[in-house]
């Protein structure tokens, strides 16, 4: 059970977070998508927020990520999320977060409203490639992805980003603040759908394209994490 203190941070598993959470260390791997954008209006009812759509199409984002030295512990996670506005702002909705640890779990539920649940994952993060065995905790498959990415880039990219949540009949806006080397890029990916499992069926009907937008692998990640704000829906 996650409980906010009167001094803004959060008892989680009987360990104390405050704020800025930094990730200090992780690998990770995007494959980015160009999807229905009425499929993902769909998915979006009621949440008060809007697809971003070119020709009818919405960015989706397959991303993977091993998380090392960060404030939220070891564990791995993969996810599905949307390029979105909200009032006027361009952010990313994430709307499947399945990672492998509880405590990360229940602090990304309280703290940011993120759609954590517990899965299973044998994840690998490394150079140009990166590959994912996703299950839900049942054992039941929901995806196989491989991910390449052969072009390096040289340096270190710094980035922000807003995570927008819907919670509590509003919508929550996180600011992250990302620094990221060790990046490639390329367009070379391969997704394998499991059965009957809701992820896997929402990916199938928003009709995943074989071959994506762009690839990244990126070997060295760190990141901020500000305190969400609460927003009209």
């Amino acid at each position: 059970m996650a409980t906010q203190l009167d001094d803004g941070s959060w008892e989680v598993q009987g360990r104390r977070l405050r704020f800025t959470v930094r990730i200090g260390e992780a690998s990770a791997a995007c494959a980015t998508y160009l999807v229905r954008t009425a499929g993902v209006r769909a998915l979006l009812t009621g949440t008060g927020l809007e697809p971003v759509s070119v020709a009818g199409r919405t960015p989706l984002f397959l991303v993977l990520v091993d998380y090392r030295v960060n404030d939220l512990g070891d564990y791995d996670e993969a996810g599905v999320a949307f390029l979105v506005r909200h009032r006027g702002r361009t952010g990313t909705y994430i709307h499947q977060l399945p990672v492998t640890q509880t405590f990360t779990m229940e602090a990304g539920r309280a703290l940011w409203g993120l759609p954590k649940w517990l899965a299973r994952a044998e994840l690998g993060i490394d150079g140009a490639d990166a590959t994912c065995h996703l299950a839900d905790d049942t054992g039941r498959p929901v995806l196989t992805a491989a991910l390449h990415a052969a072009l390096r880039l040289p340096g270190t990219l710094r980035g922000a980003v807003t995570a927008l949540a819907p919670h509590d009949g509003g919508v929550l806006a996180s600011a992250v603040r990302a620094r990221i080397g060790g990046i490639r890029v390329g367009r070379g990916a391969s997704v394998a759908l499991g059965s009957g499992h809701p992820m896997a069926d929402e990916l199938r009907a928003l009709g995943l394209p074989r071959r994506p937008l762009l690839t990244v692998v990126a070997g060295r990640v760190a990141f901020d994490m500000d305190p969400a704000t609460a927003h009209p829906r």
